[in-house]
């Protein structure tokens, strides 16, 4: 019985897996929300996307590392990567910050380090919602910094709470599949337990 649980409780953490990073991938116009762990930053990113074939796609994740033109001390809020892959192509995407609206006013900057290594810095001001938009022609590290100084001390704008969490065309299925095996695999460990103690 021991071996069973054991067997069972690998196959309930293998299946978990899959279910840790938070990372999307789109080939059409709608796009996708990725949603940074452990910030509550998310990006949206869309535009004119296609795929000839239907296998090409952007994928859009989370990063732990910054873009290298983050200056020294300075702490951004979220990193994303966002790839091109296969034959997908595009004109310009738009790329949305939700960085909350406590931000609502201030200075955000946004560095970016493409693939061949150059750099760049986009600047906007968060809006009332708490998101700053940009465009880009080119995908790459996009690391966005607020400078918390400048929030107006009038709050600047007014702040929407009635904010709503964004649509992340995550499928929950697999994680619902992993709660009832992990369920299962604690039923199976107390019932191995309870013939244990009565033997």
């Amino acid at each position: 019985m021991k071996k069973l649980v054991s067997a069972f409780a690998a196959f309930t953490m293998m299946l978990a897996l899959p279910t840790v990073a938070l990372a999307a991938q789109f080939n059409s116009p709608s796009g996708t929300t990725v949603t940074a762990p452990g910030t509550g930053v998310a990006i949206s990113v869309s535009g004119d996307v296609s795929s000839a074939s239907g296998s090409g796609y952007i994928s859009v994740e989370p990063e732990n590392i910054v873009a290298s033109n983050v200056p020294e001390g300075v702490t951004p809020l979220a990193t994303f990567e966002v790839l091109e892959h296969g034959d997908v192509t595009f004109t310009e995407l738009s790329l949305t910050f939700s960085v909350g609206s406590q931000y609502a006013g201030a200075k955000a900057t946004v560095y970016i380090e493409h693939g061949d290594g150059t750099t760049d810095v986009q600047e906007a001001t968060v809006a009332a919602d708490g998101t700053v938009t940009i465009t880009v022609d080119r995908l790459s590290v996009f690391s966005i910094v607020v400078d918390e100084s400048t929030i107006p001390a009038d709050g600047g704008v007014a702040t929407d709470t009635s904010a709503t969490a964004p649509a992340t065309d995550v499928n929950s299925a697999p994680v619902a599949v992993v709660t009832l095996v992990a369920v299962a695999g604690a039923g199976a460990v107390a019932v191995a337990l309870r013939k244990k103690v009565s033997e």
